[in-house]
């Protein structure tokens, strides 16, 4: 499809107003146009339907680097709800160049937005976020401390594992789907040491092969 205002203009009307099929094809075409629907897309991140702004996080989510402008301005708009929308594709497009935004939304005072910064730094991996999670361990609400967990076993760094040892034995804090930040913490643990138990292993089988190889 053309990228022209018309088109973009029709895909916008299917994406909010079309059925199910119609609401899917038009999210992925304006995926596809790139640049040209970021603003439309970004405009359907204020819409009343929870559907349609899901679509248009997935669409802004393909386009990937040219929507970053557009989301970190809206990361620290004042709509919890967009900030939080925002910060979730920022997660899916992994780029470094957000880490700033979801570092200033990991303080954010609303928990929710701060959960979800939480959620996509681990998505990120980046290990110059490990100082902020770590911080957010003792985040006063459950379900950040919990998404903070999460996004340290994800980063697989062993450096954590005190921290993390420590929600394991003290925190007593359940979210606000029930679940044990303490549980969370301890399966943080697990991951990391087996993630570093098999890179030792493969360390060793590489230094094994180069060996064997060295005596041919």
């Amino acid at each position: 499809m053309k990228r022209t205002p018309d088109s973009i203009h029709q895909l916008v009307q299917e994406l909010q107003n079309g059925d199910e099929f119609s609401r899917a094809q038009a999210s992925f075409a304006l995926g596809m146009l790139g640049e040209a629907a970021v603003a439309p897309l970004i405009d359907l991140l204020h819409h009343e339907d929870r559907d349609v702004r899901m679509r248009a996080a997935w669409a802004l989510g393909v386009i990937g680097q040219p929507a970053l402008p557009a989301l970190l301005e809206l990361a620290e708009g004042d709509d919890a709800a967009v900030r939080i929308e925002a910060i979730r594709i920022l997660g899916v497009i992994g780029e470094g160049r957000s880490l700033n935004a979801l570092f200033h939304a990991l303080a954010d005072p609303d928990p929710r937005v701060a959960q979800r910064a939480a959620i996509a730094l681990g998505r990120i991996g980046d290990t110059r976020a490990f100082h902020p999670l770590l911080t957010a361990l003792h985040h006063p609400a459950a379900d950040v401390r919990f998404a903070a967990c999460n996004a340290l076993a994800h980063m697989n760094v062993a450096e954590a594992i005190p921290a993390l040892h420590e929600r394991a034995e003290e925190d007593i804090g359940r979210t606000s789907w029930g679940a044990s930040v303490a549980e969370a913490a301890q399966r943080a643990i697990q991951e990391i040491e087996a993630s570093n138990s098999r890179a030792s292993t493969d360390q060793f089988a590489r230094v094994r092969d180069l060996l064997r190889r060295s005596e041919v």
